[in-house]
């Protein structure tokens, strides 16, 4: 990489970083365009030239910090699949590639740590309608991958049951990732993210229990809560 080259990359870095933090501070409503641009101390122009627009920046912030999270999470199932060798995956199998990559994300620390859980709490607690529109375009492909692996493990759930308790737990996920300190505070101590381990464990019986629980189309339902 040559001196432009590199100089180029680190303006867009530095663009991106400022970006990320006022996301995760302001919201995307809430963060401007001169608000970026002061923490990035570059000018307007700069921005634009490189991103566009802000929604462009949101893209190329979510493309930089989830785009590796979401190639683990297919990385995992192609080894729980080889590993199967044809049968369909359990729900466990299903879940853990569903939560190990974001918990390891969680545990990793750093510098950047501490805002990307900020900025999850951001989108699931203040969800911008332009938030949510490029979450689902980024993301679209893989949460069909889960929710037919997850359909063809839990064949007495209807479609809509299904994404009604898929929809809950990715809810669920983004709080505790969102307000890992909270979460730690609020168990005494006892939910510690910073142990991935210990958190798939627990999370994923948890949501398998709910993903088995009974349709609420089954027959018995009328007469109380069906064995």
């Amino acid at each position: 990489m040559n001196r432009r080259s590199r100089k180029v990359r680190s303006q867009e870095n530095r663009i991106l970083n400022a970006a990320e933090a006022a996301f995760a501070e302001l919201g995307y409503e809430g963060a401007s365009l001169r608000d970026i641009v002061a923490r990035a101390r570059v000018n307007l122009p700069t921005v634009y030239y490189y991103f566009r627009s802000k929604e462009g920046l949101l893209e190329a912030v979510f493309r930089r910090r989830f785009g590796p999270l979401r190639e683990e999470h297919f990385e995992l199932l192609r080894q729980k699949d080889a590993q199967a060798g044809g049968r369909p995956l359990t729900v466990e199998e299903v879940l853990e590639a569903m939560l190990l990559p974001p918990l390891r994300m969680a545990a990793q620390g750093g510098a950047s740590a501490p805002v990307v859980m900020r900025l999850i709490g951001r989108i699931v607690s203040e969800p911008s309608s332009r938030t949510q529109t490029l979450l689902r375009q980024l993301h679209a492909d893989l949460r069909e991958e889960f929710l037919q692996r997850l359909a063809l493990a839990c064949p007495h759930l209807t479609r809509a049951e299904l994404s009604w308790r898929v929809i809950c737990l990715w809810g669920a996920l983004g709080y505790l990732l969102g307000h890992p300190q909270r979460v730690l505070e609020e168990s005494a101590g006892q939910m510690d993210l910073r142990r991935p381990d210990a958190a798939l464990a627990q999370l994923t019986g948890f949501f398998a229990a709910a993903l088995r629980a009974p349709s609420f189309n089954h027959p018995n339902w009328a007469s109380g809560i069906p064995s």
